[in-house]
C-alpha cells in the first residue's frame, strides 16, 4: 500500500473517531441537561451522568474534567442548539402583514411546547440561568442567549412600528421568560386562555394603536 494511501486510510479513521467522540459528548451534555432538568442539578455528577448515559464512567471523566465544567459545556450546548433553531422557529413572524391574532398564536404555541413536551429543557435551562446569578462563565453564556434572541425578534419590532425595536425585543424576552417561570412554579393547566394568550395579546395589540398612545401592559 503506498505512502499516500495509508495516509488517507488514516484520516478517515482519524475523522470517524472524532464524529464517534463528538456523539458520545453530545450524549453526555444532553443527559446532564435531562438530569437537571428532571431531578435538579445536586443529581448531577459523573458518575450519575454516566449511568443515565448508559456509558462506562471513563468517558465523562474523559470529556470534563470537573462537575462545573459538565454544567457549563450543558448550558453552551443548550445555547447552541436554541441559537442553530431559531431562524427556523421564528421563520415568518418577522413577515410583513402578519395579524396580531396569528402572532398570538405562534408565540403560544412557542410557550406551550416549552412547557409540554419540552419542559425539561424548559427547566434545566433556568436551572442554569439561576446558576448564573454567582457565576460569571454562566453569565456570558446567558448573555450570548439573550442577545441571540433579541437580535432573531427585532424584524418583528420594526415591522410593528416599535419606537425602539431592539429594546421592545429585549423587553418582549423578559415577557416571555416570566411567562414560563410562572407556569413552570405555579402551573395551571388552563394557563393557556387564562395567562399567555391574554398577555400576548395585551402586547401586541398595542400597536394597533397610534405610536402615542402605546402604553406597555
Amino acid at each position: 500500500m503506498s505512502t499516500s494511501a495509508k495516509s488517507l486510510l488514516s484520516t478517515d479513521a482519524r475523522k470517524g473517531r472524532e464524529t464517534r467522540g463528538d456523539a458520545r459528548r453530545a450524549l453526555l451534555l444532553q443527559t446532564t441537561l435531562r438530569l437537571i432538568g428532571e431531578q435538579g442539578i445536586a443529581a448531577v455528577n459523573h458518575r450519575s451522568v454516566a449511568k443515565a448515559a448508559d456509558v462506562p464512567l471513563g468517558s465523562t471523566t474523559y470529556w470534563f474534567g470537573s462537575r462545573q465544567e459538565m454544567l457549563t459545556e450543558a448550558l453552551r450546548e443548550f445555547v447552541r442548539v436554541e441559537n442553530d433553531t431559531l431562524e427556523f422557529r421564528l421563520s415568518g413572524i418577522a413577515e410583513e402583514g402578519m395579524p396580531t391574532d396569528e402572532l398570538v398564536d405562534a408565540f403560544a404555541a412557542h410557550l406551550a411546547s416549552q412547557l409540554g413536551e419540552d419542559r425539561w429543557r424548559t427547566v434545566a435551562q433556568y436551572t442554569l440561568m439561576q446558576e448564573a446569578i454567582r457565576d460569571p462563565e454562566l453569565e456570558a453564556i446567558c448573555r450570548e442567549w439573550s442577545e441571540a434572541w433579541t437580535q432573531a425578534l427585532t424584524p418583528l419590532f420594526e415591522r410593528l412600528g416599535a419606537a425602539d425595536p431592539e429594546l421592545e425585543s429585549g423587553t418582549f424576552l423578559a415577557l416571555l421568560d416570566g411567562l414560563l417561570i410562572n407556569q413552570l412554579a405555579t402551573p395551571d393547566p388552563d394557563a393557556e386562555e387564562r395567562l399567555l394568550r391574554p398577555a400576548l395579546e395585551a402586547w401586541f395589540t398595542r400597536f394597533e394603536e397610534p405610536e402615542a398612545d402605546r402604553r406597555h401592559p
